[in-house]
């Protein structure tokens, strides 16, 4: 699974917003749009590993 889908994932498994994941990582929404769009898209960018880390770790700390 690429960063990409995961996001997909994640967003979905947790209810989440595209504004709150931006305000999880402390990022613009454009930037987490930007990381959703299509491959095809010219607004498309790649999903730093340490983006996926960190929400993980940071929605793995909510539900505790």
């Amino acid at each position: 699974m690429n960063n990409r889908d995961r996001l997909i994932e994640i967003i979905s498994e947790h209810e989440l917003e595209r504004r709150e994941v931006a305000e999880l990582l402390k990022v613009k929404a454009d930037t987490v749009n930007h990381w959703l769009a299509s491959h095809e898209s010219h607004n498309y960018e790649d999903i730093p590993d340490m983006a996926i880390e960190l929400l993980e770790l940071k929605l793995g700390a909510k539900k505790s």
